[in-house]
This record gives C-alpha cells, sequence and structure tokens, in this order.
C-alpha cells in the first residue's frame, strides 16, 4: 500500500471511528432517556393504591328498641344529660306509625274538559262542587279532609279557595275514587285546559286528598339510662313514666349500603388491574427497547475496537513507509 493510499485510508477510518463514537453517544443518551422513564414508570407504580374490599362491620350498627305496650320504640340517639339528677340521658325515639296527612298528587294526562252543563270533568269524572254538599255527614267528612290538606299544604291554590267553611267553597271541586275524596281547585283545572286546546297533553292536575300514611313518630325525651359492663343500654325509664322498659340489642347492617360499596370496590379493582396491565405494558415496551439499543451499542463497540485495530495497523504502514522515505534522502 502506498504513502497517499494509506494515509487516505486511515482518513477514513479516523471519520468511521468518530461516526461510530457520536452514534454511541446517541445511543446512551437514548438510554438514560429510556431510563429515566422506567424510573417514572416505577413511581407511577409506588403511588398506586390497592382497593380494599368493604367489610360488613363497616356498615354494621347497634340499635336499641324497646316496648312501650302500644309500640315498638327505635332509639336513634342517645345523649349525656346533666340538667336534671333523676336522668342520666337525653333520648331520641320514634316509632312509624299513622299519620292523617294532606298529600299533594300530579295527575298526569288528566283530561280535564267541561261538559255542555258546564260541569267539570277529569277522564271520565264529573266533578262535584264542594259548597253544593247538602248531606251534613258527608260535609263534615269533606271539611275534616279538606281541613288536613290545607293545614300540609298551606301555599297551593287550593288553600287560596278553601277559607275554613265548604259551604262557601265554589271553587273547590272533588271526585271519588275507591270511596276516597280527590280535590282540586278551579285555578288548576282552567291551567289544565288551557295548556292544550285538546284534552290529550294537558299538564298534570294538581289534586289533594287527605289520608292515613305511614310516618316517623318521634320524641325526644329525658330518661334514666342503665347500662351493663360492656356500655351497652339495658333499660330505660323516662320523665313522664314510672314504668322502666327493658331495651333490646340488635345489630342491624345497612345491606343496600354494603352492596354499593362492594360495586364500587369491584369498580375500582377494574380500574386499578387496568392500571397494572399499562404499566406493565408500557415497561415491557421500554425494556425491549433499551435491550435493542444495549445490542446497537455493543455492535458499535466492537466496530470502534476493530476500527482501532485497523487504524493501528494501518498506522504502522504509514510510519514504515515515513522510515523508508527518510533513509532514502540520508543514503
Amino acid at each position: 500500500m502506498g504513502m497517499a493510499a494509506s494515509q487516505a485510508r486511515y482518513l477514513g477510518l479516523t471519520a468511521r471511528k468518530t461516526n461510530v463514537e457520536y452514534e454511541g453517544q446517541q445511543v446512551n443518551q437514548a438510554r438514560t432517556a429510556l431510563a429515566n422513564q422506567s424510573a417514572n414508570t416505577f413511581n407511577e407504580l409506588l403511588a398506586m393504591e390497592v382497593p380494599t374490599a368493604p367489610s360488613t362491620n363497616d356498615f354494621t350498627t347497634i340499635q336499641y328498641e324497646y316496648t312501650d305496650g302500644f309500640n315498638t320504640e327505635t332509639i336513634s340517639n342517645i345523649q349525656p344529660y346533666s340538667g336534671d339528677p333523676d336522668f342520666n340521658s337525653l333520648v331520641t325515639h320514634y316509632h312509624m306509625g299513622n299519620v292523617y296527612t294532606g298529600v299533594e298528587n300530579k295527575k298526569a294526562n288528566p283530561q280535564v274538559s267541561v261538559d255542555s252543563s258546564g260541569s267539570y270533568r277529569v277522564g271520565t269524572k264529573t266533578l262535584t262542587q264542594l259548597s253544593s254538599v247538602t248531606d251534613p255527614n258527608i260535609m263534615a267528612q269533606l271539611k275534616s279532609e279538606m281541613d288536613q290538606i290545607v293545614a300540609d299544604n298551606p301555599s297551593a291554590n287550593i288553600a287560596s279557595a278553601y277559607s275554613g267553611s265548604t259551604a262557601t267553597a265554589t271553587d273547590v271541586y272533588f271526585w271519588t275514587n275507591g270511596g276516597e275524596h280527590y280535590f282540586v281547585c278551579k285555578v288548576d283545572l282552567d291551567t289544565c285546559i288551557a295548556s292544550s286546546p285538546t284534552v290529550e297533553n294537558q299538564s298534570k292536575l294538581n289534586n289533594y286528598i287527605a289520608k292515613n300514611i305511614s310516618k316517623k313518630v318521634e320524641y325526644t325525651d329525658k330518661a334514666f339510662v342503665e347500662y351493663d359492663d360492656k356500655g351497652r343500654a339495658t333499660s330505660i325509664k323516662f320523665e313522664d313514666s314510672t314504668a322502666e322498659y327493658s331495651i333490646a340489642t340488635n345489630t342491624i347492617t345497612d345491606e343496600n349500603a354494603y352492596e354499593d360499596a362492594m360495586n364500587k370496590y369491584h369498580y375500582d379493582m377494574q380500574v386499578y388491574e387496568k392500571k397494572i396491565a399499562d404499566i406493565n405494558a408500557k415497561t415491557e415496551k421500554i425494556q425491549q427497547q433499551d435491550r435493542t439499543l444495549e445490542l446497537r451499542l455493543r455492535q458499535l463497540d466492537t466496530e470502534q475496537n476493530a476500527l482501532q485495530t485497523e487504524m493501528e495497523s494501518v498506522k504502522k504502514v504509514i510510519d514504515k513507509n515515513i522510515d523508508a522515505t527518510f533513509k532514502t534522502f540520508q543514503s
């Protein structure tokens, strides 16, 4: 190999070696970026919390009850009381009882109309004007019902139409269904008629009925409560009675709330497992990319060693040519 050819080869090898070193630096930077991604993914995994299944204990409460001979009373709250030496507690208790109540209903598709005689109709029912009733017994029953309706619905239109006297309640009407009286006022009837030119698609009709409905009847009274050695109430005596009642302890589990919590747990587990799967997939992708870069780095290292070896060999040839040339000039 001549001098010029050797020098050209050496320069080419030097340029290639520089390119290999630069590519190696790029590969190392890429692996550093992947390592940062892997660290972020690991931190994301550490920050995740495994969902915890709900326990029935979290939805279970102790409920106290006693029977006073008429009702089974449930104790909903016991507060310490120090205002009277004969009593140590303020006790809130309740039972479910029928309470006479004026109830508002909203009748859909009421089909309100006025017939040829000027009478209002709701569907197939012809309404009776409250003030037109003459039977004193029926009138007394209707008055009792209307008084209750107005008491429980004081802001309704029907309260304005009824002044407490059935004889003057010309704007109050009723119909009977199943032995029960349903009351309406003229303003609400006219509103339904005005809402649609036909009996179809009318607005809902406000109507009222008085009847017994089951409600919570609740009281708060001073009482003396005794407890056992476990801190559970065993007996109670109220301020307005000399009777002492034994308290029964029941364990109540809110099954609906527990079921809701369990459903949320299953949903949270699905979300958690999906995130774990996504993180594992992301980690596997990063590892695969890193393995590819590591392989490429090894190839570059092998190539660099080969170039270094060849460069040293070419340099020896160049040095030998230089020595031979100088010897020629010295002889």
